[in-house]
């Protein structure tokens, strides 16, 4: 499969499934976990499992990862589902699929993925099939990222996050040169102490951490 540019916003409109998975990512920040979330549809665009970060976390669901670096939104979602071909089938998450969760979604038989906001550390993850042949057959079709406020979000809070534990990481590190837009944000959240609380609803949330800065996903 390959790797496509999404060309507009993606649609985050209350009752879609991107929607859904922010509102998952606001539900992990709430938990103290990286805010990232997921869902996975059935080719009608019913959602049939979802799942959200627990890494900050030393509680779960049954049967699904916390208090790891691994618990991923992602990981999540897949770990909920039989063995059998996903084809037809599409995880929507709110930043783009790491490594290992590109992985498992491969693993999974996941036909699609879609993903709102970029993250620099996945660059030149979509060479996977070149260099293995099983990738090659089950790797997804990946589509992202989209743009806007919502984008904004999805992307700046988990680097924020992050930095709050890692300031001088090789990872924020990473973001600082490859990211540098979406990076001076997120170190601005945590500089200046402007979280967004977790009192605010989803939207207010949203609307906060875009206002801190005129930033958008094409850094």
């Amino acid at each position: 499969m390959t790797h496509v540019a999404y060309p507009a916003q993606m649609d985050c409109e209350n009752g879609t499934p991107m929607r859904r998975a922010l509102e998952l990512a606001w539900d992990a920040y709430c938990a103290g976990s990286f805010p990232v979330g997921a869902v996975l549809t059935e080719p009608a665009g019913a959602i049939v499992a979802e799942g959200r970060n627990h890494a900050g976390e030393s509680t779960a669901p049954d049967g699904l990862m916390r208090g790891t670096v691994i618990a991923h939104a992602e990981m999540s979602v897949l770990a909920q589902l039989p063995q059998s071909d996903y084809a037809d089938f599409t995880l929507w998450t709110t930043l783009e699929p790491c490594l290992l969760c590109q992985a498992a979604a491969t693993m999974s038989h996941i036909g699609h993925v879609r993903y709102l906001a970029p993250d620099s550390i996945c660059d030149g993850l979509d060479a996977l099939p070149s260099i293995n042949a099983h990738a090659k057959r089950r790797y997804p079709e990946i589509v992202g990222p989209g743009f806007g406020a919502e984008a904004t979000f999805a992307a700046v809070l988990p680097m924020a996050v992050l930095a709050s534990s890692f300031r001088y990481g090789s990872a924020v590190g990473h973001y600082v040169a490859w990211s540098p837009a979406a990076a001076a944000v997120a170190l601005r959240i945590v500089d200046d102490g402007l979280w967004p609380s977790r009192d605010l609803g989803l939207n207010a949330a949203i609307d906060h951490v875009a206002a801190l800065g005129n930033w958008a996903t094409t850094d």
